[in-house]
């Protein structure tokens, strides 16, 4: 364990470099990350890295509250986990609050955005973790969460304000559009609902927009499951509850047009 703190620490010690090469994924959880990271690396053929969060919640590093309280940097922890980090498509759904440094600490890297309409968002995320719409109804499914999961619903580490986890995933949507919106110069946007219209011709020209030549057809990878599928709903109203629906577009409703979802 001593061997392995003092090799972290070397690494801390030496520099990442500009990030010519990579690209950076970032996007709310359940909205299109893992598939379009995937798919745009086997595009390219190069390597993806998923979820370096997770992997280090795996490994038993503890960071995220030093992270989030800003105490550590994501320099530092890329640089002491750079083994964690490594890929030329790296995605993580914490990287929207953190765009702002990853375009410092990587600015010849390509960034790419994805956005998913909010309430379609929402309610995928709660479907993912079998969660009810209505808190009043969901406190006893909370513990089908775990892990950053978990923190998402309760909305720590990072920090959301709201009442209940409906309206703290609410508020991690629209933080996460407010970093896009501040940082957006250079960050290649995608909405969800466009790249599900047509899988193989949005990978093609994000693929091209970034520099990578010579691509591989995919066509027979965009109909892949990349991650369980939730059961839509007849109606937000139904989902969520009337009540909880308005809260709901009251938190987000003034970032949605901006991305071109009415209400």
């Amino acid at each position: 364990m001593a061997l392995a703190s003092l090799k972290s620490r070397m690494m801390g010690a030496v520099p990442l470099g500009n990030g010519k090469g990579k690209v950076i994924v970032a996007g709310m959880p359940k909205s299109g990350t893992t598939a379009i990271a995937s798919l745009l690396a086997s595009a390219a053929g190069v390597q993806v890295c998923s979820d370096p969060f997770y992997q280090l919640d795996k490994k038993g590093v503890d960071f995220r509250r030093a992270l989030f309280s800003s105490e550590l940097s994501l320099e530092r922890l890329w640089r002491e986990h750079r083994d964690v980090f490594r890929g030329t498509v790296v995605k993580d759904p914490n990287f929207p609050l953190f765009l702002g440094e990853l375009k410092h600490l990587l600015p010849e890297a390509g960034f790419v955005f994805i956005v998913r309409e909010p309430l379609d968002n929402i309610r995928s995320i709660l479907n993912r973790l079998e969660v009810p719409g209505d808190p009043e109804k969901g406190v006893c499914h909370l513990e089908n969460a775990r892990g950053a999961w978990n923190l998402l619903l309760k909305g720590i580490s990072p920090d959301m304000p709201g009442k209940n986890y409906l309206e703290k995933i609410a508020w991690r949507w629209r933080v996460s559009a407010e970093h896009y919106l501040n940082n957006r110069e250079g960050v290649r946007l995608i909405r969800y609902e466009d790249f599900r219209e047509e899988k193989v011709g949005q990978i093609k020209i994000l693929a091209g927009d970034l520099g990578f030549q010579r691509l591989k057809d995919i066509s027979s990878l965009v109909d892949v499951q990349f991650q369980p599928k939730g059961k839509q709903p007849s109606s937000f109203e139904e989902f969520f509850g009337k009540e909880n629906l308005e809260q709901i577009e009251t938190i987000v409703g003034p970032l949605r047009e901006t991305f071109g979802y009415e209400k």
